[in-house]
C-alpha cells in the first residue's frame, strides 16, 4: 500500500529527541561540522533527514547515539539530557532507548544473524521486557523480525560474515527494532536493497515503529522516499547562518 501521512497522528508526549545549541567540530576544522540551535523529534514521529555528502548527517547520528560527544550543547533522549550523565549511565540510556541501523552495519562477523540481533537486549533489560510483552520473548521477536525482513530460515543461523550486504543490512535493521526502543536512527538503511526489497523494508520499519510508538530519524540520499515520512528536514537548514558552509 502507498504511504499515507494524513492518516497518522503523533501524540503530544515527551519528545523522543531534542537538540539544543549543539556544536561539534572534527580536529583541525575551522567551522563546526554540526551546528544546530534547536531540533525536536516527537514521540512516534518519522522524519526524513536529507543533505549533500559531507554535510554532517552521519556525524549528527553519532552525536545522538552517543558514539560521539559534542563540544557543547544538549542531546536529550526521551526527556533525559545525555550530556549530563556519567559515561556508564549514558551508555545505559542509549541501550534502553535507541536503536541504530549503522551505515556499515557493525555486525559481529563470527556471530549468527540471530545472535547479532539479540545483542541489543543483552545490554538492556528494558528492551528484553518489551520484546517479551509483545512476542513472548526476545528470541521470538528476533525471529519474527528477521523473517518479515525476508531473511530465509537457513540464513538465520549463518555467521554474519557469510551473508550478502543486503542480508547484513536486514539483520542490522532487526537488531535496531528489537525491544521497541523509543528512537530509531537509520543511516542510509535502504542503500543495498532493490526496489521491491526497499518497499518491503520500509513497510516493516514504519509498521514496527508505529506499533511500538518509536520515533524514526531516517537519513538517506534517496529523496524518492520522502513521501513515506511525516516531514522532511534539510540538515543545512538547521544550521545557523554564520555556521553554514
Amino acid at each position: 500500500m502507498s504511504p499515507d501521512r494524513a492518516e497518522r497522528t503523533v501524540e503530544a508526549r515527551t519528545d523522543a529527541l531534542r537538540l539544543t545549541h549543539l556544536r561539534f567540530s572534527w580536529p583541525g576544522d575551522t567551522r563546526p561540522t554540526v551546528a544546530i540551535d534547536a531540533f525536536a523529534l516527537r514521540a512516534g514521529e518519522r522524519v526524513f533527514l536529507a543533505g549533500p555528502s559531507g554535510s554532517g548527517k552521519s556525524t549528527l547520528l553519532g552525536l545522538i547515539a552517543g558514539t560521539l560527544r559534542p563540544q557543547s550543547g544538549q542531546v536529550a533522549i526521551a526527556g533525559v539530557d545525555a550530556q549530563a550523565l556519567a559515561q556508564r549511565r549514558r551508555d545505559a540510556l542509549r541501550a534502553d532507548h535507541i536503536g541504530v541501523i549503522f551505515q556499515q552495519f557493525n555486525l559481529l562477523p563470527f556471530l549468527s544473524a540471530l545472535d547479532n540481533v539479540l545483542l541489543s537486549v543483552r545490554f538492556s533489560k528494558r528492551r528484553a521486557q518489551r520484546a517479551a510483552a509483545r512476542d513472548g520473548g526476545p528470541r521470538a521477536q528476533a525471529l519474527r523480525l528477521l523473517t518479515a525482513l525476508g531473511l530465509q530460515a537457513e540464513l538465520i543461523q549463518r555467521p554474519a560474515a557469510q551473508l550478502s550486504v543486503g542480508q547484513q543490512q536486514r539483520v542490522a535493521a532487526a537488531r535496531a527494532l528489537l525491544g521497541a526502543p523509543e528512537l530509531i536512527l537509520a543511516d542510509e538503511p535502504t542503500s543495498a536493497l532493490d526496489a521491491d526489497r526497499r518497499r518491503e523494508f520500509l513497510e516493516l520499519l514504519l509498521g514496527e515503529c508505529a506499533a511500538a510508538g518509536s520515533a524514526l530519524l531516517f537519513v538517506s540520499h534517496d529523496r524518492a522516499l520522502q513521501p513515506w515520512f511525516d516531514r522532511s528536514v534539510e540538515l543545512l537548514s538547521l544550521q545557523p547562518q554564520e555556521a553554514s558552509v
